[in-house]
């Protein structure tokens, strides 16, 4: 098979890439303005059939004008605007065939035409009244709230700045997305009534539909995802995934062991922390090993009504959880970094001074920042049990507010916030960060060893 390229001289469509860009091509534009849903898995090659057309479009019409849009300007800068820059740069020479602005996703070519960047997180839908545009790219359709999709808000607005350029007759509205709810408005607007509106067109497509993908690559992707999970951002399944708990792959059959763990002294301790002051919202910290391939939880600290993490560190310290002949990975919440208004020193330098001052080993391994939600729960779910049904998170005996946490944790009604009321929540979120931060060492060891092998 001839191989597709990121260029636009050697781009060759596949499957559902070739039907779209044969419907705008033959399109009668005189009848309406088609509005076309790409609602495609992880890797099935949305952005660059964007790209693509996006640039056809601006060569073959003088004057034209396309919007690509994301909820925010840095996820559009990183995305499709990057594509686009990408899908350029074999045979056309910037400065000469075209010019750039990166800081707000701007391309103008030679004959009058342009791409420019909109995006929408200030919820300022009015300020696209002003616009003339022949096409408009939205790229993951799912970031934007139901309201966005409201009658009267920003869509509508949006979708009314089309065939105002009187010489480029062909007009065009594509959202890209991964599947999402099936409650919202999105799936109603394209999906639910597809088959009562004309213009309206849907192209599926599912992760191994690409041919380009490198088959190893679809298996790590099924390593990172729940069975869940992968049936919507790999099988292009619109499923809700929030009426099953947060922790939808915890299965206390497969996760809960019905007894202590024995320590393995000659691997590292990893001591995991959720800060709290407010009332119900007890301190909670938990302790795991990490065996090279599973998760041992085996300890948990929770302390109501209290205001301090020295005394999960007492109570771990008390139950004999804490060695100081064994190392001790420190892990939690990023803003324990922050000394609060009424102390002296952060979260942190308490933990650090105190463990120092009672002559334990330790490395504090806390990011500047926390991971965005989502992605923790996705990871947090593909430990529990991933796609290719490896189980690799034990949750022992020993701790059960944290069996509790992670079958019990849901969101907040309406939102995709965790509901923080529940006492049991805040372990869960400590473990979270654990987890998450020690993934990412791994995967940095990795990728740093594969470099020094190869170079």
């Amino acid at each position: 098979m001839t191989k597709s390229t990121p260029y636009f001289s050697g781009f060759i469509p596949f499957g559902y890439q070739r039907e779209c860009l044969d419907l705008l091509y033959h399109h009668d534009y005189s009848k309406y303005t088609p509005e076309i849903l790409l609602s495609g898995s992880v890797g099935s090659a949305k952005s660059i059939l964007l790209a693509h057309w996006a640039i056809s479009h601006c060569l073959r019409w003088k004057g034209a004008r396309v919007a690509i849009s994301r909820q925010s300007l840095p996820d559009l800068r990183r995305t499709v605007y990057q594509e686009i820059i990408e899908h350029l740069s074999d045979k056309f020479i910037e400065g000469v065939h075209y010019k750039s602005r990166s800081n707000t996703c701007e391309i103008k070519f030679p004959n009058g035409s342009e791409i420019i960047g909109v995006s929408f997180g200030d919820k300022r839908y009015s300020k696209v009244r002003s616009l003339k545009l022949s096409g408009i790219i939205m790229e993951e359709g799912t970031d934007f709230d139901d309201a966005f999709f409201e009658q009267g808000a920003g869509f509508s607005q949006f979708k009314a700045r089309l065939r105002r350029i009187h010489n480029v007759p062909e007009n065009f509205l594509i959202i890209a997305t991964n599947p999402g709810d099936p409650s919202s408005m999105l799936h109603s607007y394209f999906i639910e009534n597809e088959s009562e509106y004309e213009s309206r067109y849907v192209f599926y497509s599912i992760t191994t539909d690409n041919p380009y993908l490198d088959p190893i690559y679809i298996k790590q992707l099924r390593q990172d995802y729940s069975v869940l999970e992968a049936d919507r951002y790999l099988r292009g399944k619109w499923i809700s995934l929030a009426g099953k708990g947060i922790y939808h792959s915890y299965n206390p059959k497969d996760n809960f062991i019905k007894k202590p763990y024995i320590v393995k002294e000659d691997i590292p301790i990893n001591l995991c922390f959720d800060f709290n002051s407010a009332s119900n919202k007890p301190q909670s910290a938990c302790i795991f090993q990490f065996d090279g391939e599973k998760y041992h939880c085996f300890a948990e600290s929770i302390i109501h009504d209290s205001l301090w993490c020295l005394d999960n560190l007492e109570d771990l310290e008390t139950k004999g959880y804490l060695r100081k002949d064994q190392m001790i990975y420190i892990h939690g919440d990023a803003t324990g970094r922050a000394k609060t208004s009424n102390a002296q020193y952060s979260n942190y330098e308490i933990i650090k001074e105190w463990l120092t001052h009672r002559g334990y080993t330790f490395k504090v391994q806390v990011p500047k920042a926390n991971p965005p939600v989502t992605t923790r729960h996705v990871k947090m779910n593909a430990i529990c049990k991933n796609d290719l049904g490896d189980i690799r998170l034990l949750v022992y005996s020993t701790c059960k507010t944290l069996d509790q946490g992670m079958r019990l944790t849901k969101f907040k009604p309406e939102t995709r916030i965790e509901d923080d009321s529940k006492p049991y929540q805040h372990v869960t979120t400590a473990l979270g960060y654990g987890i998450f931060a020690n993934e990412k060492i791994r995967n940095k060891k990795r990728s740093t060893s594969y470099t020094r092998k190869g170079s």
